[in-house]
């Protein structure tokens, strides 16, 4: 999803943060009292969510769950909330009326030009000090190119891998399964430049 600017200069708590999401149709994220309300996608932007979201519901581990774009995920309680693309999830022990992730084991986002170095910078920041976070996934959607940053198991240290092969396979050993580059741009039209 793209991003809007932020709602003027007020500053909100998080319960009226809370209560703005009861009742918008906007989706908004919530960073220490701003809100940045969340605009829509492109074509290959829902596309490429889709292919990666019906592929990780079918090979998903018991008592794992897949949420896409409308998945509140917790950074930092009470002060920083965002709606990634995609949560992969083994961590939570969600009922059908939770609104929100607090434990992602991966976080997926596909790129766009409004939302490229926020993704890069702030976010992986913040996701980094996710205790539970396994991976993080970038995927650009005018070009074949995956960037993935894996955990060390039991660190701080992440390493960083990229993809841009269509014949690739990306491993998430972590968590016992593998997803393909093919897979992730299936039936994606890149813009000839």
């Amino acid at each position: 999803m793209d991003y809007a600017t932020s709602k003027g200069n007020k500053k909100y708590s998080f319960a009226e943060y809370m209560a703005i999401e009861e009742n918008s149709e906007v989706k908004n994220d919530f960073y220490h009292g701003e809100l940045f309300a969340m605009a829509g996608g492109t074509k290959n932007h829902n596309n490429i969510v889709l292919n990666v979201g019906m592929s990780l519901r079918t090979i998903k581990k018991q008592g794992c769950e897949v949420f896409i774009d409308g998945m509140k995920l917790e950074i930092e309680k009470e002060q920083f909330y965002v709606y990634p693309d995609l949560i992969y999830t083994c961590n939570d022990d969600l009922k059908g009326t939770d609104l929100l992730v607090k434990n992602p084991s991966i976080v997926f986002e596909v790129l766009s030009d409004s939302t490229a170095l926020y993704d890069r910078e702030v976010k992986l920041k913040y996701y980094k000090r996710i205790e539970t976070l396994n991976y993080y996934v970038l995927i650009a959607q005018k070009e074949i190119m995956v960037e993935v940053y894996s955990r060390i198991e039991n660190s701080q240290v992440w390493k960083y891998q990229t993809f841009e092969s269509i014949d690739e396979l990306i491993e998430f050993d972590r968590l016992g399964f593998t997803l393909t580059i093919a897979t992730i741009y299936d039936s994606i039209e890149f813009a000839q430049l």
